[in-house]
């Protein structure tokens, strides 16, 4: 096989050129035609002469940022590939766009697909197509068992209209593509990122697929003006390709560039970028490209002698290179004919996976023979772009910076450690605290039980001494001895389950949970004379999560309001526990009226370590540690109200199963 590149100037050169070159009589006859003009009359007109003079040919054509023909880049040219195939056939289809782009990937996969393909070459339009979500409908047909390659139309940095062609059919919005089939075809990919991450990760706290809102919090486009200047978040989409977000996945660095600026600040980007994924800003480095291009290099080195060369790469490295754009395809020229474009997205396969890349350069490398390439480094080549490479302040900037935005990072991390360390220590003596109070509840609670079961001994043996003890009381008086035993063990087991924290996430009801506390609680409020008055709604109101931390929040808030009522005189002391649904959400409402909180401090009882209790009385941290777990096991919320005459706190609990 061999492939011949064209440079179009016009129809009859263009018509003497292919007799010459007798392209006409050969059968199998792969065409790509590159056009730098994007307009929508230009391309039909390449595409109706192509398969009028080339009616046995596959031909594809699509808009580009750039051509590439052997080692010399052109911009607004039209360059035309013909490879030329002996042991390989060739099938080739079109699909429009209709609902979806991961429809239209499936669509086309599955007319292309087949056995003994060895490469799947396609081509998009480039402004209104998900490219991720085409090629995950590609892989759904595909399965990983061979290559794909190809690119996303460009229309030199416009982003107004972008085409693309199969046969003599012009598509303004679709995909096109062409399958290369045959046992002793030998097919190699490659891919260089060309740009490198810089600062700290941020997170993708919302987005949509491929269109982002906020990273970290923040809109993006504020994240832009932040970190590059309001002139430069006013050039978006355009500079948006130079300056992408990268995302590591699968092992690889994938760039991520904008293409579309919506009025509410929010960017559309060549493919999915999911919430919660952490991204980099990528810079490029032409420092970073040329060494790239020597390791491109070495990876085709001791593998069949390429006899075609398919490079399908980023805009932005031909804005990035400028004149020196040849210099990263020089090394591949030696080989073969090299030909391709400067594409708004590049495709590519690692791993059985097909991704949608920007920054990098794909290139695709076709045999036919077994013989393998055996070529070997030029030294004072490699010297002279080693020299370039220490010599480059960019990748000095680049480091530095990077070295930076770690030891940031290492600090951060480290704080990060040091308050979960606090939070864990505010958490064990939170509960100590509470074990001591309920150690206390378990005294008031056994003091009834133990005077009873000690009068009813005291009378059995004043009985016995004086010789009227009959069956029937010693019966009545054991009976009556267990049943108090059977209370003091049940609340010595609801402690238990307290101390012992829960293993796992479990639903349990809200009415067993505070039946559960009124079990330890509800003598010592009694003995204070408070009144405990529980209303629910409906006893099935239930949630997913840990019992025994709902429990520390609901004692904490208790406990709370038993010691606001420490001397008060007040003869109607009452505390209301209520349990309900609020749009669908259950609530927990504990209200009581033990005179309120004063107002100048209302707004500091969630914070750490602040008390309202004599010294010695109160750690100031129940009410904080109460609403840090019902934020953060139960999804949910810690509310203060003011009443008259008292406070309400309603426990919302969204639902968690986290710890």
């Amino acid at each position: 096989m061999y492939t011949l590149n064209y440079k179009y100037e016009n129809k009859e050169l263009l018509k003497k050129w292919l007799k010459e070159h007798t392209i006409t009589a050969k059968s199998e006859c792969f065409v790509q035609f590159f056009n730098g003009i994007p307009q929508e009359d230009v391309m039909q007109k390449i595409a109706s002469f192509l398969s009028k003079n080339l009616p046995k040919a596959h031909i594809i054509g699509t808009t580009t940022d750039g051509e590439i023909c052997d080692n010399n880049v052109t911009a607004n040219e039209i360059i035309i590939s013909f490879s030329l195939f002996e042991k390989t056939t060739i099938h080739s289809a079109e699909v429009e766009y209709e609902s979806d782009s991961f429809n239209m990937g499936r669509d086309i996969a599955f007319l292309l697909d087949s056995d003994d393909v060895k490469v799947m070459i396609l081509f998009t339009s480039g402004l209104d197509i998900n490219g991720e979500q085409f090629l995950n409908g590609v892989t759904s047909i595909v399965k990983g068992k061979y290559i794909v390659s190809g690119g996303m139309a460009g229309d030199n940095a416009n982003f107004e209209r972008t085409y693309i062609s199969h046969q003599s059919k012009v598509i303004s919005k679709g995909a096109v593509g062409v399958v290369l089939k045959g046992k002793e075809l030998h097919v190699q990919n490659q891919y260089q990122l060309g740009c490198t991450a810089v600062g700290l990760p941020m997170k993708i706290t919302r987005s949509y697929e491929n269109r982002v809102y906020e990273l970290n919090g923040v809109p993006i486009i504020d994240v832009y003006k932040k970190y590059f200047g309001d002139d430069i978040s006013e050039l978006l989409p355009k500079i948006g390709i130079e300056i992408p977000l990268i995302i590591e996945k699968d092992g690889m660095s994938i760039a991520r560039a904008c293409i579309h600026k919506y009025e509410d600040g929010s960017l559309l980007f060549t493919g999915d970028i999911k919430e919660s994924e952490l991204v980099r800003f990528g810079v490029g480095s032409i420092e970073l490209i040329l060494r790239d291009s020597i390791s491109i290099d070495k990876e085709f080195r001791n593998s069949s002698t390429p006899e075609s060369i398919f490079v399908y790469s980023c805009m932005a490295r031909r804005h990035l290179l400028g004149d020196e754009s040849f210099f990263e395809l020089r090394k591949l020229t030696k080989y073969c004919s090299v030909s391709g474009f400067y594409a708004y997205g590049e495709f590519y396969s690692n791993n059985k996976e097909n991704h949608l890349l920007n920054e990098a350069i794909t290139i695709v490398t076709l045999s036919e023979s077994d013989s393998l390439n055996s070529s070997k480094e030029n030294s004072a080549e490699k010297s002279r772009e080693d020299e370039t490479s220490e010599n480059n302040m960019m990748h000095a900037l680049t480091h530095m910076t990077n070295v930076i935005a770690r030891e940031w990072q290492e600090r951060i991390d480290a704080e990060i450690q040091k308050n979960k360390e606090q939070a864990q220590q505010n958490f064990q003596k939170n509960k100590l605290a509470q074990m001591g109070e309920m150690i206390g509840m378990i005294a008031h609670q056994w003091r009834q039980p133990l005077s009873a079961i000690s009068a009813t001994g005291i009378s059995l043996s004043i009985l016995s001494s004086i010789g009227k003890l009959e069956p029937e009381k010693v019966q009545e008086s054991s009976e009556f001895i267990q049943n108090q035993c059977q209370k003091m063990s049940s609340t010595i087991d609801t402690f238990m389950n307290f101390v012992k924290p829960a293993k796992e996430s479990q639903p349990f009801r809200l009415s067993h949970t505070v039946d559960a506390i009124v079990q330890i609680m509800g003598t010592q409020l009694s003995n204070h004379n408070i009144a405990l008055n529980i209303e629910i709604t409906n006893k099935n109101i239930s949630l997913v999560g840990y019992e025994d931390l709902l429990e520390q929040v609901i004692i904490n808030i208790l406990s709370n309001a038993r010691d606001a009522f420490d001397g008060l005189e007040k003869a109607d002391k009452f505390i209301n526990i209520t349990i309900f649904m609020r749009n669908k959400i259950p609530v927990i409402s504990i209200e009581d009226n033990a005179g309120g909180i004063d107002e100048s401090v209302r707004e500091k009882i969630f914070n750490p370590y602040f008390t309202t209790k004599e010294q010695g009385k109160g750690t100031g941290i129940g009410l904080y540690m109460s609403m840090d777990i019902m934020k953060r096991s139960f999804n949910g919320d810690l509310v203060y109200k003011a009443t008259n005459g008292g406070t309400v706190f309603e426990i919302v609990c969204a639902g968690g199963d986290g710890k």
